[in-house]
């Protein structure tokens, strides 16, 4: 059951966290960025905000794994330095939002046992910023297989985990257990929300939008690799601000069908270039909807400074700065041009 969360005014902490928002990389450090080397990116942030965090890991990890490091670092304290300035009520809201880390470390055990990663490599990959105590992510850790792992998962909705089951057994695919996760995060999340009056209204309308981008990611390439309705039905993770009428009407559509749809909801400027399913990139397209995502987080800080909205939209324009970051060094490591990444990342 949901705990109502109750907002008062807290400019204390509002205004931390816009003095926060300004260190955020602007587009002109990201230009300077992707022009550079790994060792290069390393000295940059080290001068930037991330110096305690690379300081603290220099002596134990080098090159690219320190940066790695860094920036998930990097990511905890600032979430950390959130809840400590916070009062109560607004620590709960933080952790609502943070609790999506849990999904991810989750999904990264999962992953790892399903490529029979061994177990010292895979708490290298989870997040320091979960919710969950570290018992919970040990004991997951701990299972032989994937199957055993995704057995143990009881918190999730048991008709969802016996289909994601079956799905695995059949299909060896994570593809349906991932989405019963992400399904239960957002539905948590919203059943929270739904208690705040007036302060978060803005951000619940952003996780709506999320919902919405998750939704809509899903039904193309599912259409584009002619899944079956009931199969697409099954991986709907709930609705957004696109409501189930339109979303039905989705499924039973092609993705000329779908796209016509779209352009009559929040995302009709991006839909609106697409006048050719048959052309469509759908790299491309997953990345319009990111920066659209983007977009409404820079709003949630610029149109309610002094409100929870301007903390939540930080949190998640940090994420991605981190996310963005970790595209850059990853692709810098395997050689790739600055124009491609350039592409794939979300600024």
């Amino acid at each position: 059951m949901a705990l109502a969360i109750r907002l008062g005014k807290y400019p204390y902490t509002y205004l931390r966290t816009l003095i926060m928002k300004r260190n955020l990389l602007s587009r002109s450090d990201y230009d300077k960025i992707l022009k550079m080397s790994p060792g290069e990116i390393s000295k940059y942030l080290e001068e930037f905000e991330y110096k305690k965090e690379v300081d603290e890991l220099a002596m134990e990890y080098k090159g690219v794994e320190l940066i790695e490091r860094t920036l998930q670092k990097s990511l905890g304290n600032k979430f950390g330095k959130l809840l400590r300035i916070s009062p109560q009520d607004l620590k709960l809201l933080i952790k609502v939002y943070q609790k999506r880390y849990d999904i991810h470390n989750i999904k990264v055990i999962l992953r790892a046992k399903f490529s029979s990663i061994p177990q010292s490599e895979i708490r290298s990959h989870m997040s320091p910023v979960a919710v969950e105590k570290n018992d919970f992510f040990e004991k997951l850790i701990a299972q032989k297989t994937a199957e055993e792992a995704i057995s143990s998962l009881s918190f999730l909705d048991e008709s969802r985990l016996r289909v994601a089951l079956d799905h695995f057994r059949n299909n060896n695919s994570l593809v349906y257990i991932e989405n019963a996760l992400d399904r239960h995060y957002f539905l948590s999340v919203i059943s929270q929300l739904a208690y705040l009056s007036t302060e978060g209204k803005a951000y619940r309308k952003f996780l709506l939008n999320e919902i919405d981008v998750i939704n809509v990611k899903m039904l193309l390439r599912s259409k584009h690799e002619n899944l079956g309705e009931q199969g697409i039905r099954e991986m709907i993770v709930g609705f957004g601000s696109i409501k189930k009428p339109a979303v039905d009407r989705m499924m039973k559509s092609d993705v000329s069908g779908i796209m016509k749809e779209l352009e009559s909801t929040q995302f009709r400027e991006i839909f609106e270039k697409y006048k050719d399913p048959g052309g469509i990139s759908f790299t491309d397209l997953e990345l319009s909807l990111d920066k659209f995502l983007l977009e409404q987080s820079r709003k949630l800080v610029r149109q309610n400074p002094m409100t929870v909205d301007a903390v939540l939209g930080y949190m998640f324009l940090k994420d991605i700065e981190v996310k963005n970051l970790t595209r850059i060094i990853k692709s810098k490591q395997l050689g790739l041009s600055e124009e491609f990444i350039e592409k794939v990342i979300v600024i």
